[in-house]
This record gives structure tokens, C-alpha cells and sequence, in this order.
């Protein structure tokens, strides 16, 4: 996530209004014959919550900031369930993962998220990402190649957009300076990311507060990855974003523009909610990316 730009955070609430309430009605999990399982995981101290359905390929879904994967994706869970082996990651600290004492990296993040692959022995998979999860994705094809095989990415950002300046005076802000922040940003949200949140999280309710403020410095981050580390990604990534998403389309562009496979799909009349208020189209491009790289390695 981005933050800074044009009051960005403001900008966020509102883009995501629609899609969290859209997301609230959602089933918690997918009906009638398809396989599920939900178990926990310990990776690098951390204990994580996966979700997998169906069977098939996998892909692995990376949900985005203050979410976790039943809020992030229920209808892509649903859509790819029904052909291919889905398998939702709840971060720590998010969804029904416990926190740790650790801040929270995006680095550190896709460590997790490798370790999970590897655990489950699921060799090289096609990865979706979301906000945080976009970048974590585009971190982890950096720093994994042999784990992923094709990624998408949607909201994704390079950097913090709050001038040098500004990023290192916060840097510096009291832990009470911090707080105070983290609940101007909680106090402007949909009310239901922290009902959701409250109703499956092992922390209990008032964890919330703290899942808000290790979320804002995480999104203070100066530097996501480079725009060079783009540069090394060989895989084919489908770089994803709304028209009106509070990523820069010039920083999305620029994304696409530095991978060396990068495709690229703008949505229209879509915020930062793709995969909720656009979820037939974002499905549909997905799907379409997934199978057009296998039928590009087919003879003539």
C-alpha cells in the first residue's frame, strides 16, 4: 500500500467503501462438493492460517493491508475453486494468523510466504496479490523465481509517495505520535474491516488497534522494491490496477514498463477494490493470463 500522496489514506477509505461492503455479504466459504481444508502453519515464529480448495494447479492468494483472505477474496476463491487448487494465506497478524512482536516487513512477508510453498511441496505456482500482497508477490518472484510461476498483481506500489523529508520526520514520531495516527486512519475505515477482523482474529478485539498502527508503518516503507529488482523478474507478470486506484497509474505503468514479462490491464471505472468491485472482469483477465502462458509454450 501507498501512502502520503494527496492525502492517499483518505483517498484509500473512500475507493474501498463500496468494495468492503460489497465483500461483507460474501459466504464465509464456498458450498456444495468442493474440497476444503483449513489448518495452521509455523514459519520463522510466526503461526499462519491457510485455507485450501479444490483441486487442480494451485495458485496462492496474497491478500492486502487491514484484510485477510476471506474478506480479500471470496469471489475469486469461489470462481477458482470450481477448477484449480486455491490456497489463501492469512498474514500474521491478520485474519485468523496471531501477531507477533515483530514489525511488520514486506521482506519478512514473502520469507513466510515461501516457506509456506515450500511446506505444502507445491513447487512452482501461479501467485495472486493484492495491495500489500501485490508487492509481496513482486518481492517474492524477486527473491523466490523457482517457487512462482506466474504472478499477478493488482495496486501494487514502489514506494512510500510522502516527500524524504516528511518520511524521516515520522520516522521519528513518538510511539504515542504513531498511535494517534493509526487512529485517525482506523476512525475513517468501513466500519466492517474491524468487525470482520474482530470476529476471527486468536488476539482478541482490541489487537485491532495494533493491527492498524504496525499496517501504517509498514506502508511507510520508503522503498518497496526498486524499480532495478523489477529488472531481474523473468516470469510473466499481469500487472492489475483500477483506473481510479490510489497507486499513480504513471507508478503502475512504471512497474509494467521495468519487468521484463510484465502485461498490464487497467480497469475501468474501478478504485483500489478490483477483485471486489470487478470481480468478473478481474477473474476473467486472470484466468485468461494463467492459461495464454501455457498455450504459449505449445509447438505451432
Amino acid at each position: 500500500m501507498v501512502i502520503g500522496r494527496n492525502d492517499t489514506v483518505r483517498k484509500f477509505i473512500a475507493l474501498t467503501l463500496a468494495a468492503a461492503c460489497a465483500t461483507a455479504a460474501m459466504p464465509a466459504h464456498p458450498e456444495g462438493s468442493v474440497t476444503a481444508t483449513y489448518r495452521y502453519h509455523e514459519v520463522h515464529g510466526s503461526k499462519l492460517y491457510i485455507e485450501t480448495f479444490g483441486t487442480g494447479a494451485p495458485i496462492v492468494f496474497l491478500h492486502g493491508g487491514l484484510r485477510f483472505f476471506d474478506t480479500n477474496f471470496a469471489r475469486q476463491r469461489d470462481y477458482f475453486a470450481s477448477f484449480r487448487k486455491v490456497i489463501g494465506i492469512d498474514r500474521s497478524g491478520h485474519g485468523h494468523s496471531p501477531d507477533t512482536a515483530q514489525p511488520f516487513s514486506y521482506v519478512q512477508m514473502a520469507e513466510d510466504t515461501a516457506a509456506v510453498i515450500e511446506q505444502l511441496g507445491l513447487g512452482p505456482v501461479d501467485v495472486v496479490g493484492h495491495s500489500d500482497g501485490g508487492n509481496i508477490g513482486l518481492i517474492l518472484a524477486r527473491d523466490h523465481p523457482q517457487l512462482v510461476r506466474r504472478l499477478v498483481i493488482s495496486g501494487a506500489n514502489l514506494r512510500a509517495a510522502l516527500p524524504a523529508d516528511e518520511l524521516k520526520r515520522r520516522s521519528q514520531w513518538t510511539p504515542q505520535q504513531i498511535a494517534e495516527k493509526a487512529r485517525e486512519i482506523a476512525t475513517k475505515l468501513p466500519p466492517n474491516f474491524r468487525t470482520e477482523y474482530e470476529k476471527v482474529s486468536p488476539d482478541g478485539a482490541e489487537h485491532w488497534w495494533t493491527l492498524v498502527t504496525k499496517s501504517y508503518q509498514l506502508w511507510s516503507t520508503p522503498v518497496v522494491i526498486e524499480p532495478a529488482d523489477l529488472k531481474t523478474i523473468k516470469l510473466p507478470v499481469l500487472v492489475m490496477a483500477g483506473d481510479q486506484d490510489f497507486t499513480p497509474i504513471e507508478e503502475t505503468l512504471e512497474i509494467y514498463r521495468n519487468l521484463a514479462q510484465g502485461q498490464l490491464i487497467i480497469l475501468p471505472g474501478t478504485g483500489h477494490g478490483t477483485m471486489t468491485q470487478r470481480p468478473q472482469l478481474a477473474n476473467l483477465a486472470m484466468r485468461e493470463f494463467f492459461e495464454r502462458a501455457d498455450k504459449d509454450k505449445e509447438p505451432p
